[in-house]
């Protein structure tokens, strides 16, 4: 490994994950695709040590994130979604072997943070969601988990081994 120390790749890859929710709070047209940024790094932190790190490494960048994050009300939708789900997709990935019962979990946990992210968000500002926005976050969630397992399929098979030796 081209870092030596377990600890310090885990505090260049933090560093690296809280870079990308401080940006997402400055560059606001580009939270998303930021907070995105900001979960591969969790999945790359299990992909390299495993599940318990990588639910170690969620849990410190939200702790992390909650004080260096200057929009909090953005920062709901790491916590809820984009971080967790790296772990859960994880998780789902080893337990769950038939392909239409893995999409129907990862759906049905997606919508179950999306209920969660709303009914947080609303208690502090007023948001009418039409159904075409529910439509267009269920195409986006389906893009958005086959690029990831894209990218982590690249990490291993591409970047792991060079930063291995």
């Amino acid at each position: 490994m081209l870092l030596k120390s377990k600890i310090a790749y885990l505090g260049v890859l933090l560093g690296l994950n809280q870079l990308f929710i401080i940006l997402s709070s400055i560059i606001e047209t580009n939270t998303i695709i930021l907070f995105a940024g900001a979960a591969l790094l969790v999945g790359v932190v299990i992909v390299e040590f495993g599940g318990k790190s990588g639910l170690l490494f969620y849990a410190a960048s939200c702790l992390l994130g909650f004080f260096l994050s200057f929009n909090k009300f953005e920062f709901v939708t790491y916590v809820a979604f984009f971080g967790l789900y790296s772990y859960i997709k994880h998780l789902l990935e080893i337990k769950v072997r038939n392909k239409n019962t893995l999409f129907l979990t990862k759906m049905v946990f997606f919508n179950f943070a999306l209920i969660i992210m709303y009914l947080v968000i609303r208690l502090f500002i007023t948001i009418k969601l039409t159904w075409w926005m529910i439509l267009a976050g269920q195409i986006l969630f389906i893009i958005y988990d086959y690029a990831f397992s894209i990218f982590i399929n690249y990490y291993i098979t591409t970047i792991k081994p060079k930063i291995s030796r």
